[in-house]
């Protein structure tokens, strides 16, 4: 395992627990305050806001990628200053554009979407900013003070939504507006957190050679994210297209309660694995980067996997107690979303060694072929289906997708999958499901009761298969506690420092 994976990645974990927390509960919030169709055009303007960011993502993809290779050079002042400065003039750009468009396109759409998609413009303009700055802590490795603003962020932004909901008496975009003045308000505290490296932050003439390399490495990106988009999104509009914003919202609500729960472990493992593997890379050789991915892949399937099982089987459940009636039945398609979800954090690791030799093309085509797929599907499928085919049509891109990158990622950087470990995480996860499906079925207690001790019985249960079949050895289990207890520091500490400079 590369040297500090484990230390990062638990460093990461309070930037996806509080906003995976937070997502879970806004939506027995949300739910019942606001109808399905209502719901379902929040969804659609953070969608679009989603679709702005990736337009801009070769820039955070690039700092990832180069800052290891600057920073040896001794050229980090040159690197950084061309990454800020390409950020503030796209940024400016795209958003001139999008309010263009949005102008044009008034007279098709209702007032009520055109009011959320004006507040996602200015929720697109400083989550970038934000975004692009969070990310040069991350190129430095500086996990803990990512996850500091990251929960800040996420925290805040709900909290003060709710306020204006309550209180002021906002509608749903309460929720876009309460993003947006978290964010604003602290980005000159991550600014000054930023400048204060060794390389301070400052605007500059753009250097050719950097930005050339940037785009040339993560433009294709930005089509290949456009394409994950159209996976992973497109289908709300194709909903609202050709059913109703009903559908969009019942179908919304379990897909984000799959998505929010199972993402917090597969975004986790990308922001850890990201950094490490191209410092690894750049600095130890391609041996030590195919066992790091190897050892990466193995701990994912044994974070994710049982995941995917659980929440299967208690998707009922889980929908019953966070959502309302008029949602029910959306908790069908969430086997299909989790395991789609799966998937995709999955092939992530095959991304690796694409990445590692700049051959984002390839990544571009892939995910371009399976978006391509999900968009044929879903045209043919959701007219008549609804949105229990678009469950279906995006698992099926994503498998999709997982072989092309296989094939396509072989041919450059082959690496040794864990074929035993995952023998291993699947008994163990089979058993455990059918011990929470049991305890479920017979359950006469509350469906919130019935929920934590399904929880509070299939973790145990999982854990000690897995050690009865010897998949952790006795380093990685210290490792684990001694992890375990600086996080708690951490956190600790974390908390500390915002308190005092708030």
């Amino acid at each position: 395992m590369g040297k500090g994976f484990l230390k990062d990645l638990l460093k990461y974990l309070p930037a996806q627990i509080a906003p995976g927390i937070i997502g879970l509960v806004s939506i027995p919030v949300v739910t019942r305050l606001f109808p399905p169709a209502e719901y379902g055009l929040y969804n659609l303007a953070m969608a679009t806001v989603m679709i702005l960011t990736t337009l801009l993502g070769w820039l955070p993809m690039s700092i990832i990628r180069y800052y290891p290779a600057y920073a040896r050079q001794g050229r980090l002042d040159i690197f950084n200053g061309t990454m800020l400065t390409l950020t503030v003039v796209m940024l400016a750009v795209l958003s001139a554009l999008y309010y263009v468009v949005l102008l044009i396109a008034g007279a098709w759409i209702s007032h009520d979407l055109q009011h959320l998609l004006v507040l996602g413009g200015l929720l697109f303009i400083v989550t970038c900013a934000f975004t692009l700055l969070q990310h040069f802590l991350r190129s430095r490795r500086l996990a803990g003070r990512y996850s500091g603003f990251a929960v800040w962020q996420s925290a805040a932004g709900f909290g003060l939504g709710i306020t204006l909901i309550f209180v002021l008496g906002a509608g749903i975009e309460g929720l876009l507006l309460g993003s947006i003045l978290s964010t604003t308000v602290v980005l000159p505290l991550l600014w000054r957190e930023v400048a204060a490296g060794d390389t301070p932050l400052q605007l500059r003439r753009i250097d050719l050679h950097a930005a050339k390399i940037s785009f040339a490495y993560g433009f294709p990106l930005v089509a290949g994210n456009l394409a994950a988009w159209v996976l992973s999104l497109s289908d709300r509009y194709m909903l609202e297209f050709f059913r109703n914003s009903y559908e969009v919202g019942v179908y919304s609500m379990s897909y984000n309660i799959a998505d929010k729960s199972l993402a917090l472990v597969t975004t986790l493992f990308w922001m850890a694995a990201g950094p490490i593997g191209m410092d690894l890379w750049e600095n130890s050789g391609e041996h030590d980067s195919r066992q790091f991915v190897t050892d990466v892949t193995r701990l994912y399937l044994c974070a994710c996997v049982p995941i995917v099982v659980g929440l299967s089987v208690l998707s009922k459940l889980i929908v019953a107690v966070l959502a309302g009636s008029e949602y029910a039945d959306g908790h069908k398609v969430m086997p299909y979303v989790l395991s789609g979800v799966l998937l995709l954090g999955l092939q992530q690791r095959y991304q690796s060694g694409l990445l590692f030799h700049q051959k984002t093309g390839l990544i571009t085509l892939a995910t371009v072929a399976a978006g391509l797929l999900n968009v044929v599907l879903n045209i043919f499928l959701i007219p008549r289906y609804g949105y229990f085919a678009a469950a279906i049509t995006t698992l099926t891109s994503y498998a999709v997708l997982l072989f092309l990158m296989m094939w396509l990622s072989r041919r450059v950087f082959l690496w040794e999958f864990p074929y035993r470990p995952l023998l291993n995480v699947s008994i163990a996860s089979g058993v455990m499901g059918a011990i929470v499906h049991f305890l479920a079925q017979s359950s006469a207690l509350t469906p919130m009761s019935t929920l934590a001790v399904c929880v509070g019985a299939g973790a145990p249960v999982y854990f000690a298969i897995l050690l009865v079949l010897g998949e952790f050895s006795s380093q990685e289990l210290q490792a684990v506690w001694r992890a375990g207890r600086r996080l708690l520091a951490t956190v600790q500490s974390l908390a500390n420092a915002v308190t005092e400079r708030l």
